[in-house]
């Protein structure tokens, strides 16, 4: 035996057979972590959750093709061991995606897919499938061209010395054939408001419509332009406004008074322009009004102003066949009674008349008594049977008459 013990070959034996069993047990450690179950001491505990928002991602020849119809973010919901759980929704080291490599033009439904997910986990993607559509790529340079809102009724001419200029006057724009094809006109709106005293305005959006002014869904490069103009400090834009005097005739209302332009510059030195807040307001005397009219005013040019543009305006009066209404019994209310006193109504002895309102019938049907304060002031009478003129407030545009201008009252 011990001659057996000694000999080389059975220390090589057991040399081979220990290493076996060690590179064995290795194995079945590495083995081990990576199954499902363990296979030693399996746990047995696992756990469902779910991701919201999760982006979902398009994998597709981006150059050649775009595609409509991929929804944002998806949900996912994975299931399996505790500990794996929880890394796959904390760290998110996943992509979800779907693949549209080698599909033609055209509308197809394809599975929802996903990578970097570990083996112990069964997953789950709402949708499962999407409906997308696959269309050729397209892509235009086109000129941008300038709209003014805000600016009511003035002309450029009225407010820049020259044209504006747009920089960078071209963008580029990208998207589906179809879209593409349907391009009408390119445009970045200017508020007059957003335009800077030195005449310029930044970073404004540039849209892309169809013939119809419908916004089309496309990408633009670059996505703003700036706008540059010319505007003079010697001048000052100031709005035209209008006053009435006089009334109408009974039959006639007035629907309304539009200038044109709404604005008029005034050039001259700086110090004499930061004097003048406002244009003297244009006198209409509706007495002379007898049917829908234009009238030509000639602008002043006040003291130090070298010149106003325009130097006439329009005014347009629109003027209306009146409608009538009456309210019937309305109270007369009673202003300024002395603290003490009582009053007495002797005629009429109700304290209620009717009146008659003249206006347009839009303005009529809408007339309340709540509208309305029919009152009488008896503030310097003490006591005693005096007569007192009614007053009536009506709402701006409406006229009224009544039969009763006058009432009879005691007081005492």
């Amino acid at each position: 035996m011990d001659k057996w013990i000694k000999s080389p070959w059975f220390t090589r034996i057991v040399s081979l057979f220990l290493a076996l069993l060690l590179y064995s047990t290795v194995t079945l450690d590495d083995n081990t972590s990576q199954t499902e179950e363990p296979f030693l001491f399996p746990n047995g505990s696992t756990e469902t959750e779910t991701m919201e928002n999760v982006p979902l991602q398009v994998d597709l020849e981006e150059e050649r093709y775009v595609v409509r119809g991929v929804p944002e973010t998806v949900e996912v919901t994975v299931e399996g061991p505790v500990s794996v759980v929880t890394q796959a929704v904390r760290q998110r080291n996943f992509d979800i995606f779907i693949n549209l490599n080698g599909l033609e033009p055209g509308t197809h439904e394809v599975d929802v897919q996903h990578e970097g997910m570990s083996s112990q986990l069964s997953v789950f993607i709402q949708p499962q499938t999407v409906e997308v559509t696959i269309e050729e790529r397209s892509s235009v340079t086109l000129p941008v061209e300038i709209e003014f809102v805000g600016r009511n009724g003035t002309e450029l001419s009225e407010v820049f010395a020259s044209p504006p200029t747009i920089g960078p006057s071209e963008v580029e724009i990208t998207g589906p054939k179809s879209e593409i094809d349907r391009i009408g006109i390119v445009k970045a709106i200017v508020d007059f408001n957003d335009i800077t005293e030195d005449g310029n305005s930044r970073n404004i959006p540039v849209k892309v419509y169809d013939p119809q002014g419908n916004e089309l869904n496309v990408f633009i490069s670059p996505s703003t332009v700036n706008v540059e103009a010319d505007v003079s400090i010697s001048d000052k834009r100031l709005p035209i406004s209008t006053e009435t005097t006089g009334e109408l005739s009974e039959d006639l209302v007035l629907e309304d008074i539009n200038v044109t332009p709404a604005t008029a510059t005034m050039y001259g030195p700086e110090d004499t322009l930061n004097g003048i807040d406002q244009i003297d307001p244009i006198v209409i005397d509706l007495s002379e009004i007898r049917e829908t009219t234009t009238i030509e005013h000639e602008l002043d040019v006040p003291s130090g102003i070298r010149k106003v543009e325009p130097e006439t305006i329009s005014v347009d009066v629109e003027v209306a066949e009146a409608e009538e209404r009456e309210l019937t019994d309305l109270e007369i209310q009673v202003d300024n009674l002395m603290e003490g006193k009582d009053i007495t109504f002797i005629d009429p002895e109700e304290r209620e008349i009717d009146v008659t309102f003249i206006g347009k019938e839009e303005d009529l049907e809408e007339l309340s008594e709540e509208d309305i304060r029919v009152w009488i002031d008896v503030s310097e009478t003490i006591e005693g049977e005096v007569y007192k003129s009614i007053e009536i407030d009506a709402p701006d545009g409406i006229r009224w008459r009544t039969d009763t201008e006058q009432v009879r009252v005691r007081i005492q």
